[in-house]
């Protein structure tokens, strides 16, 4: 059979296993997977039962107790293709602010409900499916497709998908991850993290005669409005991301809009994509209300865009803080990840998007996501990768989160006609 041939078999395969994948994805969300604490047990040993029952034979990994990883491998050799997806969850929060049980997977109204049903419960039904759909046709295709199911993207993938590419454990030519990206764009980029910590120091005295000594929280005060300038620097947007990123700003300013977000903070957010971002997460100092305070610690986290690297950001701080006379307030990198991204150009993005068109009717946009994912330690490792899966953007992490049971079937529809297209050497200008 031709690889046309093959792929509309595996469509229409996907098209009969509607009611699975919209129940595969309700069995996920009723496992409360959250992170932290970051026990995987019960959902490992779930999605490793249900690959066993349908002839797949998964390996599990646990560098650390509970953040247990899967891998499952089809075919052989090259080209090899990953499908990746987190078990995890952010904690579910204040449940009496949730309209339903966060845990029910309940189906209703054509939507899943409940906590990771788009990030990424949803998503992990649609690569886990996709793989599935295809098990017949990887018996012709060359090479292989390795699954890839992991316990630790919301904390930072250190332990699932970034110690399985440092193991060598998880290798390919080219990665889809069933992040929520909507069935209408694919995510091909983000930006980096840059984590400082600041150490102000003063001189204790009396709070009641507070010219007498240094106050440590004052200094602090003087840098966050210091580093309160760094989003108005320039950046110079490597050419061959600058149309995904103005693209991305017209995709965002759609959804802010829908969202209700105005004027100006809607430009102000819509910027953020090509940017420094600044966030002042953690601020420590003083030990009693009558005492001059004689340290304070500052945790920043800054977002960089595409054009910049973690160790610019830390120079032009500390450039900053000595013009400003604050050249005693300490500054450390404590956490830095590389702005990263998949020129559209790569075939897998190509495939993706040809399929979006041609299985859905959909012209798919590329986008370059604020956040940061595990594609990063493939990226980094050379491996092309995008994102495409179920769910709204706004609805990760948020109560009531849900995923459309009929974005479930159009996802995996795609991502397993593009195994077979890519697997199957399809050239697409």
């Amino acid at each position: 059979m031709s690889r046309a041939g093959l792929k509309e078999e595996v469509v229409k395969r996907v098209e009969g296993m509607s009611e699975d994948i919209i129940r595969l994805c309700s069995d996920l969300v009723r496992i409360p997977s959250e992170n932290p604490p970051g026990d995987m047990t019960e959902i490992a040993g779930f999605a490793s039962d249900w690959l066993s029952d349908r002839g797949l034979s998964p390996r599990s990994y646990e560098p650390e107790k509970g953040a247990i990883s899967i891998l499952a491998e089809v075919g052989e050799g090259r080209p090899r293709l990953i499908l990746n997806g987190h078990m995890d969850v952010v904690p579910a929060g204040d449940r009496g602010r949730w309209s339903f049980d966060p845990y029910s997977g309940e189906v209703r109204d054509g939507k899943v409900l409940g906590r990771g049903a788009t990030d990424m419960k949803g998503g992990l039904a649609c690569v886990m499916s996709a793989l599935v759909a295809c098990l017949e046709a990887l018996e012709v295709l060359p090479g292989s497709v390795v699954l890839s199911l992991v316990p630790d993207e919301e904390t930072g993938g250190e332990k699932g998908t970034g110690w399985l590419v440092e193991q060598g454990l998880l290798d390919g030519d080219a990665c889809i991850i069933g992040e929520p990206s909507t069935i209408y764009a694919s995510l091909v980029g983000e930006k980096g993290v840059c984590w400082l910590r600041l150490r102000a120091r003063g001189r204790p005295a009396h709070g009641s005669m507070p010219m007498l000594g240094v106050n440590a929280i004052e200094k602090a005060v003087r840098a966050m409005e210091l580093l309160r300038e760094l989003p108005s620097v320039e950046v110079e947007i490597p050419e061959d991301v600058r149309e995904v990123v103005d693209s991305s700003k017209m995709v965002l300013r759609f959804f802010l809009a829908q969202m209700g977000v105005g004027e100006p903070l809607l430009s102000e957010a819509v910027n953020a994509i090509d940017h420094l971002t600044v966030n002042f997460g953690v601020i420590s100092g003083g030990v009693k209300v009558n005492v001059v305070p004689d340290a304070c610690t500052l945790d920043v986290d800054i977002r960089v865009p595409a054009g910049l690297s973690p160790g610019d950001v830390k120079a032009k701080v500390d450039e900053m803080l000595e013009e400003a006379g604050l050249e005693e307030v300490e500054c450390e990198l404590v956490h830095g990840s590389e702005p990263n991204y998949t020129p559209p150009s790569e075939a897998i993005y190509r495939l993706l998007a040809a399929n979006a068109r041609e299985v859905l009717g959909l012209e798919i946009r590329p986008f370059f996501m604020t956040g940061a994912s595990d594609a990063r330690f493939l990226r980094l490792k050379g491996i092309p990768t995008v994102h495409y899966g179920p769910g709204e953007l706004n609805l990760a992490h948020a109560y009531d989160e849900f995923v459309r049971t009929d974005h479930l079937v159009m996802a995996t529809k795609v991502i397993a006609a593009t195994i077979v297209d890519f697997l199957g050497g399809r050239a697409v200008p």
